[in-house]
């Protein structure tokens, strides 16, 4: 029986999850748990991580509110995801406006955003 390696999937990651893991970047710099977030945007936790993660998308009202507690704005906050979505891009990672994409393409994704990062911090 021969065998056969399966390919891995094209990486691939939803700009809400982009926005999402630069305030991530951003909260996490500052030392800041997502609890406060949500405790300023008037939601949960859990809720606030699904923004991070991409699942559910930022308001603009939201995307200032979280601006200000983060010392920066919302501009700076989506000229850094389109910074990171070229630079992914350019390393073959799919950047869709789809909210749902496979999760090993995902995973894959959210490594190089790691890497991308760790290189701007």
């Amino acid at each position: 029986m021969e065998g056969r390696l399966s390919r891995a999937p094209a990486p691939q990651i939803p700009y809400t999850a982009l926005v999402g893991q630069v305030l991530k970047w951003h909260r996490e710099k500052l030392r800041l748990q997502q609890y406060d977030l949500a405790n300023a945007l008037g939601i949960s936790q859990p809720a606030y991580s699904r923004i991070e993660l991409g699942g559910t998308s930022i308001s603009i009202t939201q995307l200032r509110i979280v601006g200000q507690l983060l010392e920066v704005p919302p501009s700076e906050i989506l000229l850094r995801a389109d910074r990171w979505a070229n630079q992914l891009r350019q390393r073959g990672v799919v950047v869709t406006d789809e909210r749902e994409v496979p999760k090993a393409a995902l995973l894959l994704a959210l490594g190089l955003v790691a890497a991308l990062a760790a290189v701007a911090k």
